[in-house]
């Protein structure tokens, strides 16, 4: 992320806007700021790998385990971890398998070394595992997680997204300052044309990484 706000309001924003001038006359950068927020929010709700983050989780006590507040969802658990050494992986599992298998499974005798994980398919905030942990200080895992993107309030702040996300973003802010023009038709015309543009980059973005994933790739021939 070499990008800062600056860098998509300033030269890609306001040169479509024709408002140039420093620090805006029709559309302040307070608003278009306050607007690339809300993209990149908008972003990270429709692609939550694109504000992914891999970090250390402490679990708690049983088999529920509940996110830190600035996590969105739980992406993928990768492995244990305990003083920072990493440790046996983690694999994932459907959470009806485990209870077809061991309907008391999470009454099971709690560890420190979690084996399996099961994500919510009704709340992406909380997942499971198994067997239950103890909630030690010797009871860690690595977690992908996607997180709430950092709120920009300045043009000098970075871009909180991967840098392939600020042509999207920049086409909703657009967007939002258009709309904003409400008397004008013409104005809501391009709104309507610079939504249908970010929904349709979103869209495209989601069939490219999806494509492009680890689990798509074929190894290279030798």
């Amino acid at each position: 992320m070499s990008l800062t706000i600056g860098n998509v309001i300033t030269d890609k924003v306001r040169v479509l806007l024709r408002d140039t001038d420093e620090g805006g006359i029709l559309w302040l950068d307070s608003e278009l700021i306050e607007w690339l927020n809300e993209a990149c929010l908008e972003i990270a709700r429709m692609r939550p790998a694109s504000s992914a983050s891999t970090l250390d989780f402490s679990p708690t006590a049983g088999a529920l385990q509940t996110l830190p507040p600035q996590a969105i969802l739980l992406l993928e658990a990768i492995c244990n971890q305990t003083a920072g050494v990493e440790g046996r992986a983690v694999r994932r599992v459907e959470r009806k398998d485990l209870d077809n298998e061991q309907p008391n499974w999470r009454s099971s005798t709690q560890t420190d070394m979690v084996m399996r994980y099961a994500s919510s398919s009704t709340d992406p905030r909380t997942f499971h595992v198994y067997p239950p942990s103890t909630g030690s200080a010797n009871a860690g895992l690595v977690l992908v997680m996607g997180v709430t993107p950092t709120v920009a309030t300045a043009l000098s702040d970075a871009f909180p997204l991967d840098d392939i996300f600020a042509p999207t973003a920049a086409n909703y802010v657009l967007y939002r300052a258009f709309h904003k023009q409400l008397e004008s038709q013409a104005s809501q015309q391009r709104a309507g044309d610079f939504l249908a543009m970010f929904n349709s980059q979103m869209g495209s973005t989601d069939s490219t990484l999806e494509n492009r994933g680890a689990d798509q790739r074929q190894p290279t021939p030798k």
